[in-house]
């Protein structure tokens, strides 16, 4: 049988083995939250990084639309001095077709009672072609 001193020595190995691996589970286990702390940490980051660039990536939309409607506002001409310009453009093309009208209108007319009235009768080409003529 085992002496008492061996038996003592055995149970006090085997205690400071259990507080070990006691603490060597309390380590683990510490270990374990740090970890799950900083993952959390981790993924608060990455969202709020997310929504920043969210928030940038509208802002810059944004900018690019209206920098966008501001150019096509220019290029189509919308606004009144534009309406103006077309207005007064169409008001003097409009004034030079009278006047020109009113300059040639007995010529043109006279031109084409010229044309109706003279008839000069001739055989179609086609006609003569095909041998009837």
């Amino acid at each position: 049988s085992i002496s008492r001193r061996k038996w003592k020595q055995w149970y006090q190995r085997r205690v400071r083995g259990m507080a070990t691996k006691s603490e060597g589970i309390q380590r683990l286990l510490q270990a374990n939250a740090k970890v799950a702390e900083a993952k959390k940490k981790k993924q608060k980051r990455l969202k709020e990084a997310k929504e920043e660039a969210k928030k940038e990536i509208q802002a810059f939309k944004n900018k690019m639309d209206f920098d966008f409607q501001e150019k096509m506002a220019k290029s189509q001409g919308y606004g009144e001095d534009y309406s103006a310009q077309i207005d007064k453009q169409s008001e003097a093309d409009s004034k030079k077709l009278d006047a020109s009208l009113a300059a040639n209108e007995d010529k043109v007319v006279a031109w084409l009672i010229n044309l109706v009235s003279d008839i000069k009768p001739e055989v179609h080409q086609n006609y003569a072609t095909v041998g009837f003529a």
